[in-house]
């Protein structure tokens, strides 16, 4: 049959026109591409597929053809659905980069978190946050940092440390998260909750902190919130302090390196209040409460070893 020929039939087909004979001529060509691998011939408008297709259906009963053009449109809608499903769910769970801001040893440094929020790291410190926040702020801390939380109650504040998590919706507070000492949260307004990773919790208000021990446990007591944020006014208060935990502030706001000769010297306690200090008055004034002697091997590496001459 020519391809003429094949047109005007099949359009004599989709209007109802044809006879007997045509009708099964029409209907076992249609037939027989059901049962190869050949595309319906172009020739075929897409306007009477349709039709043609219906025909063939009320013709060849109860057993329903599907034309393959039709198979193909509906695997192409299939795959269109997972591949739009795919995009979509890339685009919920595509990874936010990642922002880092450190301060170095002997430097502060005041970030402002693009939800309004700011944040005052201390030496030796850095936060970690996504680009982007979702339905909470999520933020990571090393270290100690002052924050104040932009209030959004829809969005809670969240900051991430080594040892607990703080949650907040709008406050001012400071946490002290260094590696090498107990981590101490602070409050000096609204209210926040800390948790641990065992799912005990606390919530402070207020002139209240909370230090979480070794222990794994929280010892809560009053503080005046002030002094819990002095460091950022260049201020070190040291109360009750033992020699190792000074070491360790002095080392990060001068950014020296102190040891002991004697590790027993590490338990003795200092206390007092240090605003825009040279390093060389505070270890001189250490050495005299203390009765330990100052050596500096060099400008940057400082050993406290006892006074034998007492």
């Amino acid at each position: 049959m020519k391809k003429e020929d094949f047109i005007i039939l099949a359009q004599k087909y989709a209007s109802g026109n044809c006879n007997e004979e045509e009708k099964t001529a029409v209907e076992a060509y249609f037939e027989k591409m059901q049962k190869t691998t050949d595309d319906i011939p172009e020739y075929i408008l897409d306007s009477k597929r349709d039709s043609i297709y219906n025909e063939i259906n009320k013709a060849i009963k109860p057993v329903k053809v599907i034309p393959l053009w039709k198979k193909a449109m509906r695997v192409a809608a299939t795959l269109f659905i997972v591949a739009g499903l795919a995009f979509c769910y890339t685009l919920i769970n595509k990874e936010i980069p990642t922002v880092t801001e450190f301060a170095a040893k002997g430097e502060k440094k005041e970030v402002m978190l693009h939800d309004g929020s700011v944040v005052v790291l201390n030496s030796n410190s850095s936060i970690s946050y996504p680009e982007e926040f979702g339905k909470t702020r999520e933020v990571t801390l090393e270290g100690e940092a002052y924050f104040k939380v932009f209030r959004n109650p829809q969005q809670p504040f969240i900051v991430q440390t080594h040892k607990v998590d703080i949650k907040v919706l709008g406050t001012s507070f400071n946490i002290n998260a260094y590696d090498t000492l107990n981590t101490k949260v602070t409050v000096l307004t609204g209210k926040v909750q800390v948790s641990d990773e065992a799912g005990k919790k606390v919530f402070l208000i207020k002139n209240e902190q909370a230090e979480y021990t070794t222990q794994n446990e929280f010892v809560l007591s009053k503080e005046n919130s002030s002094d819990g944020i002095a460091w950022t006014k260049n201020i070190i208060i040291l109360k009750d302090n033992t020699l190792a935990e000074t070491a360790r502030i002095l080392e990060n706001w001068y950014n020296v390196t102190i040891k002991f000769e004697d590790s027993s010297l590490e338990n003795l306690t200092m206390t007092g209040k240090y605003k825009n200090e040279k390093l060389e008055n505070i270890l001189e004034s250490i050495a005299f409460l203390k009765e330990v002697k100052i050596d500096y091997l060099t400008k940057n590496q400082i050993i406290i070893r006892r006074n034998t001459q007492h």
